[in-house]
Formats: C-alpha cells, structure tokens, sequence
C-alpha cells in the first residue's frame, strides 16, 4: 500500500494508457465489493484497468468520491455504467438505470431511441440483465416506433435472436411495418437466411394475415419467388403457411363462441375455497381450466401462503409447471405493474412469510411466459350507472359485490380492440359496458352485446370484443401506520386483510379491466 500527504492508505489504479491514477482505499472499498475483494481480501496494492476509456475511469473514480450522478453524457454511459456492473457499486447501477429511464420517458427523436434499444440490447446480451429492455418496451409501448423498427429491418442478417425478440415486442400490434420490412430486406435477396427464418418463426403470422392480407401475401409471394431458396426452405414456408391459416381458422371459430361472463362470484368463492392449500393445488386449477389467468393465480398465493409455505423446490416446480401450462392452454398473462402494486403492498406487512411470497413474485414478474409489459391493455372504468334509477353513481358503490336483488350497475369502458382499428363510427367511442347484477344469492358481471345497452351512452361496442380476454380488479388505498398503501383487489378485499391486518381508511381508486391482447401483437 502506499500512503498520501495525509497518512491515508491509498492504491494505484492503472490506466490502459499506461497512466496512473493514486486513489484512497477506503473510497474504492466504500461501495465496491469487488474492490473489497481486491484491495482487502488480497491484499493487492494496484489494479489495472485496460478494458475502459481513461476518461470513463476517471469519472468512475470521482463519483465513487461524490457518489452523486447528476448528469451524464450520452456517449458515457455505456462505459460508466459496465464499470458500475464489474465492480459492484450498487448505487451507482442504480443511478445509471435511473438517468437511462430518463432518456426513454422523454424520448422523441430517432436518433434517441436508436441509442436506448442499443445500450438496453447491450445491457440485457452483455451484462445478462433484461430488466431495462423490458422497461423501455414498457415505456415505448405508446410511441410510434415504425422508423426505429424499418431502420434494424433493413438489415436483418446483422441481427442477433434476441435483438428480433426484443422488436418484435416494440411492434405492439403493429405487423406492417414487420412485413413491409421484410419485403424491402428481400428485394435484392435470392435466398431465406437464417435470421429471417427465425423472424418468420417468431412473428405472429396468423394476425399479420388477420390485419393485412393483401400484404401477407405480398411476401408469401415473394418469398415463394425466391430464385435460390432450398426446398428444405421451401418446406419450412409451406409449414409456416399451412400452421398460419389453420390457426386463422380456429381463431374465427373462437371469436363465434363469444362468451359473456367476466366474474361469477359463487364460482370464485368455490375456486377459493378448493384451492387455498398449498401451490398445488392452484397448478391443479389452472390443468382443470378453473384458473384462465396468470392475474387469478397471484391472487389466490394472498389465501395459500398463509396456510402452506412451500420450499425452494416446490416453488421452482410451480413455476416450471406454469410456464407450461400458460403455453398450452395460452393463458392471459399478468401485468408487471400489477405484480409491481402487489409487492409494494407486501413490503409493509409484518408476516415472515411475506418475503416468502415477494420473492415468489419476483420469479413470475421476471418470467416472460407468465408476465408481460404490454400484452394486456389496462382500461379504467370512466362512470358507473344505476340500471334501476338509470343515474350515474360513486365507484364505491357500483364496485361492491353485495349489489342488492333485481338491482344492478353497468360500468363503461373505452377500448379500441386491435380488430377494430379502422372503425370509422364517430358519433360514440369503441368500448364496451359492464354489468353487475345479483340474481339467486349469485353476483355476476356480464359483458353487454346486445345493441340496445349500448342506446344513448356515447360508447358503442364490437362483434370482437369477448370476456374471456378480461380480467376484473380494482385499485384500493388504505392507512398503514404513517404510510398510504396502494392495494390492488382482484375481486374482494378480504385476500389483504391477513397481511395488512391494521391497515385502516379504505379508499377505492379506481376500477379496471386488464384485457388480453397477446394474440394481436406481432411477437407470438
């Protein structure tokens, strides 16, 4: 070790110039384990850093000193942050994501996008960290990404995998802009690369068809045309094509067995009541089709955790059994936001076993096949209305399940369904109304479809709309101590009141739909 003017023990951190720099030990250790690990556990005296800008390690050791970020360069960032990642500076991590979310929320210019998908693409392939690709697909999800997604579609053999993933996941529902790409990329190809093929595979061709079929088979066309293309290509587009207008098929049929029913109370309490043992029991009730949502089954962990804590291996069975699960029977994801009010909340309970359970939470929230940014619209519900008195009346009221006998609430929703883009009907909003009723000690809520419910109230609804693609919940605050909780409440409040016992002046925010969209967004 060597010492400075003021007895300090200091080390030198070489440059890949072959410079110097003399820095105090404690700032290095402070908040680096790894530096803890070089300059305490070893015992080193100097380290070389030759894989970073002498600029960037410059500005890395002076924050390490003021351990304030408040502002960053562009170009900076990626350096910055890597260095951040190697050694483990924790805060430091933090505040680079937090300046990088920044960016994204004020993003406009194609040039600013092109340099969020790069470091979020480098970050999530290089640093094995998805979080921020997730956010900004999160984030980007209402802005008009054509011009980023056509400028990477215009090479697409320069593409990894997880680069087309990932655009794929920014399209939204957007596929012409995919199948214009496509066209362009292979208007001087003779041939089907590998990166196309798996851009092919990975799309949702059955809605491309559905949105746009005269583009579809636009590049059916094209592709069929190719002068080089090997018949074991040729096979690979006949499967494709033939998979594609089976699932088109079935697609239609489906959409014929409209369903009605969003919420059956006596079948929920049943559902509860049967599945409230341990984890099994709720991957028993989804292979039953008793559970249809990802939404259902974080709400039934709230009753099972209280009775069973399951190990590490179950929950990792569990887990693997979902996934499973939710790609055969294409199960509606949850949303991360609604996991996100789910763990916040459980970060004020005093129960043990509600780390348990975040942890648990973490794990499905991290799982693409069980969690999705943007495969599920969020819908407020805009006003409530007395069927019986035909007035507008509270959320509070119209939101309770002890609405009275041959007495109901109609909720309203705006929405326009992907199917539905084109609607040129301007004298109401797409949507869609709720009904809540009670009928023989049973509370329903009913998706309305026939024409005359939807007479003079401003929304009027469409053939495609269907219950099965919705999932019911409401957002409550209360009083925890000194701390205002928000509280998301799938269809009873009683699910919160063993881990937030005391938890006082409850609030009802808002009420919602989570409609599932999955199966009109390009990525499958």
């Amino acid at each position: 070790m060597y010492m400075n003017e003021t007895e300090e023990e200091t080390v030198l951190i070489k440059l890949k110039t072959g410079e110097h720099i003399v820095v105090p030990k404690q700032r290095l250790i402070a908040d680096s384990a790894k530096f803890t690990e070089l300059f305490v556990t070893l015992n080193f005296d100097e380290h070389e850093i030759d894989d970073f800008s002498p600029e960037a390690v410059e500005v890395f050791l002076t924050l390490l000193d003021t351990k304030v970020l408040d502002d960053l360069e562009m170009n900076m960032f990626r350096e910055l942050h890597k260095l951040a990642v190697v050694f483990e500076v924790v805060w430091l991590i933090d505040s680079c994501q937090a300046w990088l979310k920044g960016i994204m929320n004020t993003a406009s210019t194609k040039e600013e996008k092109i340099f969020l998908f790069e470091e979020c693409w480098f970050i999530a392939d290089k640093l094995k960290n998805e979080l921020m690709m997730d956010q900004l697909i999160y984030v980007f999800a209402h802005k008009d990404n054509k011009s980023l997604i056509s400028d990477y579609l215009s090479d697409i053999s320069s593409l990894k995998s997880g680069q087309i993933d990932a655009l794929l996941r920014l399209g939204g529902v957007d596929t012409d802009v995919f199948l214009q790409g496509i066209l362009q990329y292979l208007e001087d190809k003779t041939e089907l690369d590998s990166n196309l093929k798996y851009l092919l595979s990975e799309m949702n061709l059955a809605w491309s068809r559905e949105r746009n079929e005269i583009l579809f088979l636009e590049v059916v066309d094209t592709i069929s045309n190719l002068t080089d293309i090997s018949v074991a290509d040729m096979r690979f587009v006949q499967k494709l094509m033939s998979d594609t207008a089976r699932l088109v098929i079935s697609r239609k049929q489906e959409r014929k067995s409209r369903t009605t029913t969003v919420l059956d109370m006596k079948k929920e309490v049943k559902l509860l009541n049967q599945n409230r043992g341990t984890i099994n029991d709720v991957v028993k009730a989804v292979t039953d089709d008793r559970v249809t949502s990802i939404f259902n089954v974080v709400k039934l962990l709230l009753f099972v955790f209280p009775n069973t804590l399951p190990n590490s291996e179950e929950m990792h069975t569990f887990v693997t059994s979902l996934e499973s699960l939710c790609r055969e029977k294409k199960l509606q994801k949850v949303s991360r936001q609604f996991i996100d009010y789910f763990i916040a909340a459980l970060n004020y309970s005093t129960r043990e076993e509600s780390k348990l359970l975040i942890h648990l939470l973490y794990v499905i929230k991290n799982n693409n096949q069980l969690s999705t940014y943007d495969g599920n619209v969020i819908i407020k519900c805009e006003k409530g209305v007395d069927v019986t008195e035909d007035k507008e009346v509270t959320r509070m009221k119209f939101f309770k399940h002890t609405v009275t006998e041959n007495k109901g609430y109609k909720q309203f929703y705006t929405f326009k369904h992907p199917l539905s883009v084109n609607c040129t009907e301007t004298d109401s909003k797409c949507g869609f109304i709720l009904r809540q009723s009670k009928q023989e000690d049973n509370n329903t809520l009913q998706l309305c479809t026939e024409s005359d419910h939807y007479d003079n109230t401003e929304i009027h609804t469409h053939d495609n709309i269907s219950a099965k693609d919705m999932c019911c919940y409401a957002i409550w605050s209360g009083t925890c101590g000194s701390n205002r909780v928000t509280l998301p409440v799938v269809w009873r409040w009683r699910g919160w009141s063993y881990w937030l016992p005391d938890c006082t002046d409850m609030k009802l925010e808002g009420v919602y739909v989570a409609y599932n969209v999955q199966q009109y967004t390009v990525s499958k």
